[in-house]
């Protein structure tokens, strides 16, 4: 008797099907031509504008299980911030790779995350020549030293708006791009008040381009109470930069640093 035996076909590898849940990770993935892996973002993946065609799951910090698991996603990355932290719970209790990076505010933070990223996806080689054009502009900055104050501003809406004080990716980008933070009393963000805005008398407001739309525009802005008795006010000096470009901590670092700079040196 002929026993015929039959051998089926080694099975494809399953293709990764990946979420990414900060704007940074988005960006270094499209840096690192692995973007036809990525089934959906976060609300803060705006850039490159290629990214806004995908589906949005979400803001990184209000994520839902349900939300990110109809996408079948087979790897979550992001950001420590991502959250709650049940969300973020559950998901790997479903068998899902779940992986969050620092959210740390340094010179070395863009190529901290794309290697990491790049390690992660099997990017390594790409991960590198990637770091390196990174490290390269770092070190080719030349950053003028200032003594301009700059208060940052967040806002959603007229009705709430924040400062930062220390600790804080803004905070970091004053500094790093050579002015300092007009706040100095306190770490993190807290309401804005009057008291305070005169009190700090800021030579330059700077704030994300949503906070500045979501408030109304700058006339809106020059309209809050106390804001007319700094030089930020009196002299209309204001800075919008694009949110992840100011505050991402990306690929782009060395450039919005330039730019910050440059602002910061016009009105010394």
């Amino acid at each position: 008797m002929v026993v015929v035996l039959t051998v089926s076909p080694l099975l494809p590898q399953t293709k990764e099907r990946i979420i990414s849940v900060h704007g940074t990770v988005t960006e270094i993935l499209y840096a690192l031509q692995v973007s036809p892996l990525l089934i959906a973002v976060d609300s803060t993946s705006s850039y490159p504008k290629e990214a806004r065609s995908l589906p949005v799951v979400g803001y990184q910090r209000t994520l839902t299980t349900e939300g990110i698991l109809s996408f079948k996603p087979t790897k979550v990355i992001g950001l420590e911030t991502a959250g709650p932290t049940q969300t973020i719970q559950n998901l790997k209790e479903t068998g899902i790779q779940v992986t969050l990076f620092p959210d740390e505010y340094n010179l070395d933070t863009p190529i901290d995350r794309v290697l990491a990223v790049g390690k992660l996806l099997g990017k390594k080689k790409e991960a590198e020549s990637l770091a390196n054009q990174i490290r390269t502009q770092t070190q080719s900055l030349q950053l003028k030293k200032t003594n301009v104050k700059v208060m940052f501003l967040y806002s959603r809406n007229p009705s709430s708006v924040f400062i930062s004080g220390s600790g804080t990716a803004a905070h970091a980008m004053i500094t790093l791009s050579g002015a300092k933070n007009a706040i100095t009393e306190f770490s993190e963000y807290k309401p804005l008040t009057s008291e305070a805005l005169v009190k700090a008398n800021p030579d330059i407001i700077l704030m994300p381009e949503s906070s500045a739309e979501g408030f109304g525009g700058t006339n809106a802005i020059w309209s809050i109470n106390g804001i007319e008795l700094t030089r930020a006010g009196k002299e209309k000096n204001i800075i919008l930069v694009d949110d992840l470009l100011l505050l991402g901590f990306g690929p782009r670092l060395p450039q919005a640093l330039k730019i910050l700079n440059e602002k910061w040196k016009q009105i010394e």
